[in-house]
């Protein structure tokens, strides 16, 4: 699955919980981590490389 689907679905299951909390980290050379959290305790956590994100955010751009 790509990024987006992954957090698509995260998203979908767990937002009846409360309101999610994204954090990222500093962005390197390498990327940047990508952090959700549930109230119900359960996390999205994912590396995100550059390509990848850029892949993604072009992808639901075109979706909007």
């Amino acid at each position: 699955m790509t990024l987006l689907a992954d957090l698509e679905a995260f998203v979908t299951e767990h937002r009846r919980h409360g309101t999610l909390t994204a954090t990222t980290g500093k962005l390197t050379a390498n990327g940047y981590r990508l952090e959700v959290a549930c109230p119900c305790g359960m996390t999205f956590e994912r590396w995100i490389m550059p390509a990848e994100g850029a892949t993604d955010l072009a992808t639901l751009a075109r979706l909007n």
